[in-house]
């Protein structure tokens, strides 16, 4: 079975080098934030500046751009750590413009004091969004991310759970064509 699966990886990347659109991208992306929070019923939005990530693309053909990005993304001390996304471009023919889906799982930190703190765990998000590029090597895309395990932080006594309803995260990106 293992020796079946191994041909097949092989023949699809012998099919794919024939692509003439085939390429490689590596890249630098910032995504500053803004933060759907609640607590006690009271949302709150916070705007959190502070995120780099790295980009590594493939481009198999013309139409699609399969993307993974590992990164730091800091909104204080309650949420917090390193990031890994996957996500799918599809590019939407005779334009600029591309649909975005993926996943991203954020590595909270967990930082706890008398008065409250982070929650120490990883978090997975669901994301779809819109791009737009600018040209081969400028690119920017608007974000929207949710996720099922909300809590994320504590306070209090008696303890109350800070959970995140959502991100919405603005992309600036650069890349250069490797391949």
């Amino acid at each position: 079975m293992k020796i079946r699966i191994n041909y097949v990886f092989l023949l699809f990347f012998l099919f794919i080098t024939t692509i003439k659109s085939q390429s490689m991208q590596f890249g630098l992306r910032l995504e500053p934030g803004f933060l759907i929070t609640e607590e006690n019923k009271s949302t709150e939005i916070s705007f959190s500046p502070f995120s780099v990530y790295l980009s590594a693309a493939y481009i198999p053909i013309d139409w699609l751009n399969i993307e993974v990005r590992p990164g730091y993304f800091a909104a204080g001390e309650e949420y917090s750590g390193l990031e890994f996304g996957a996500f799918c471009k599809f590019i939407i023919p005779n334009t600029k413009f591309q649909i975005i889906a993926g996943f991203n799982n954020h590595n909270n930190t967990g930082t706890g004091h008398n008065g409250g703190g982070s929650i120490e765990k990883n978090i997975l998000y669901k994301g779809i969004g819109i791009g737009f590029n600018k040209d081969s090597k400028l690119y920017i895309d608007l974000m929207y991310y949710w996720t099922n395990d909300k809590e994320f932080a504590y306070t209090g006594y008696p303890i109350s759970y800070k959970k995140m309803n959502g991100i919405l995260k603005i992309g600036i990106g650069f890349a250069w064509n490797i391949l």
